[in-house]
């Protein structure tokens, strides 16, 4: 315990060999390039060298699926591929000037005011980067850290999380700028406290994230996935069973998570708010205390499961399936139950106000029955993973959950898409134990566990079953199938790099 305790209160490490991030192998060699062409454009752009770089991990959720934010504990592990950010204060000029190595994203320039709004209307990929730097300032100055007047940074990043992909590779960028920010400024904080202030610096940027994927991606160590736990949030370690692969493989299917916010992911998390203060009501509580007090389904997780035992069940979904009706309800209809008009519910949550205005209706059993069931998966995986069995027969119980964690989040929760269904079914259908969408759904990627023995003829029948049409018609490129397929071993956290 106190070793696990010891890793969530040490800073972010700071390295001054790439080895001790990226190992020896051809991921050194293409980190050694990545960063020699960092530092070189970097040159070119601002005219001088970067002061330091931070690196922040994608990941990829095992199980446990938009269940972070209602305060359930979630089981991802992070994957080689990263965000760095380069960076340099620059005192002469009150600016922040944020380029980006791949020239399809264009310069961001920003005044140096940790005050300002972000133009939420107006998306810019260097709004992630801001995110960052106003959390970094609102955290220090909660720390009672005195950072002086602002200055300039300039900023350059290079991403190798795909992005769209339900991989992270928006956290990813949030995690690497603060920490950068915070290195600039020769901060350093527990690990604990980033992973927390990075969860509330996305917030800026209009998605109500839960958390899992800001603390993977800076707690996670190499050849563990990690149990996170939330409130206080805190990571255990999960040694997999030898024998089998994660692999990931991405639908092709941009998941734009900050886009299309007011009509998926943010939907989700009002219709779970509304579950579970109306599961409170018909347990017995007051109106107005459900809505001043139950933020989330775990909040009424205790009521229905003394709900479930008086009728002989320990399972909280005996009280979602009894109390909640199948069909979707109406604003009107929960405005009865409630006694209170949403849109005062909500006042306090521009996100959720403008689910609001897009919603037509609200399906609380559906998105109720999924969390609590989810939430069981995720501790049944954990406890697969720590059981006696045969490493054959836990990797066998592990598919399973996967697969029965996806049918939950494609029937109930709604969050797959046409492209998510075919390609969890190529990977079923060609040998993988278990199989499921990962990330936020709507597009970007699913996770198959495979046999060790199996990967490589597995990711060529993916090949050519799923990707083959779609390199035909020219949606991607074939010399770039690597980037979308690919075999995964856990991987490292984020770290500081000064040279």
């Amino acid at each position: 315990m106190a070793q696990m305790m010891r890793h969530e209160e040490l800073p972010i490490p700071i390295h001054s060999a790439l080895e001790e991030v990226y190992g020896e192998s051809s991921q050194l060699e293409e980190a050694q390039l990545r960063f020699h062409r960092l530092k070189t454009k970097f040159h070119k752009v601002f005219g001088h060298l970067p002061q330091l770089c931070a690196r922040s991990p994608g990941r990829v959720n095992l199980i446990g699926e938009h269940i972070d934010y209602e305060g359930y504990s979630v089981l991802p592990m992070a994957i080689r591929q990263d965000t760095i950010v380069a960076i340099r204060r620059n005192e002469g000029e009150k600016v922040l000037r944020i380029a980006n190595l791949n020239d399809k994203y264009q310069m961001c320039t920003y005044p140096a005011d940790p005050n300002q709004e972000i133009d939420l209307k107006n998306h810019k990929w260097g709004h992630y980067f801001i995110c960052g730097y106003k959390g970094f300032y609102e955290f220090s100055r909660s720390r009672g850290i005195d950072l002086g007047a602002p200055v300039g940074l300039d900023v350059l990043i290079d991403g190798t999380v795909p992005t769209g992909s339900g991989l992270s590779s928006s956290a990813a960028l949030v995690c690497a700028s603060t920490i950068a920010i915070m290195a600039a400024f020769e901060e350093n904080f527990p690990k604990k406290e980033i992973a927390q202030l990075t969860c509330e610096c996305e917030r800026h940027i209009g998605t109500q994230s839960g958390g899992m994927d800001q603390a993977i991606s800076v707690m996670a160590k190499t050849g563990f996935a990690e149990l996170i736990d939330f409130n206080p949030i805190c990571a255990t370690d999960v040694q997999l069973p030898a024998g089998g692969t994660f692999v990931v493989a991405h639908s092709l299917a941009e998941s734009q998570k900050a886009v299309t916010a007011a009509t998926n992911y943010n939907n989700r998390v009002v219709e779970c708010r509304l579950a579970s203060i109306l599961l409170a009501i018909k347990l017995g509580m007051k109106p107005q205390d459900a809505i001043l007090n139950v933020k989330t389904l775990s909040d009424v997780e205790g009521l229905c499961i003394s709900y479930a035992s008086n009728h002989g069940s320990s399972d909280p979904n005996l009280a979602v399936k009894e109390l909640l009706k199948e069909e979707p309800y109406t604003l009107d209809e929960i405005e009865k139950i409630t006694g209170e008009n949403l849109e005062s519910i909500f006042q306090n949550s521009a996100s959720s106000l403008d689910v609001l205005k897009a919603a037509k209706h609200f399906k609380l059993y559906q998105r109720a029955s999924h969390v609590y069931s989810e939430a069981k998966r995720v501790h049944a995986f954990k406890d697969t993973v720590s059981s006696d069995l045969s490493d054959e027969d836990k990797l066998k119980n592990l598919g399973d959950l996967m697969n029965a964690s996806h049918y939950s989040c494609s029937v109930l929760y709604e969050c797959s898409c046409p492209e998510l269904e075919e390609l969890v079914n190529i990977c079923k259908e060609n040998g993988a134990l278990g199989a499921r969408l990962t990330g936020a759904g709507w597009g970007g990627c699913a996770v198959a566990l495979v046999k060790d023995s199996i990967v490589p003829q597995f990711i060529l029948n993916l090949k050519e079953k799923f990707y083959q049409s779609r390199i035909s018609r020219g949606v991607i490129n074939n010399n770039d199938l690597g980037l979308y397929v690919f075999a995964s071993k856990p991987s490292s956290g984020a770290a500081i790099f000064k040279f």
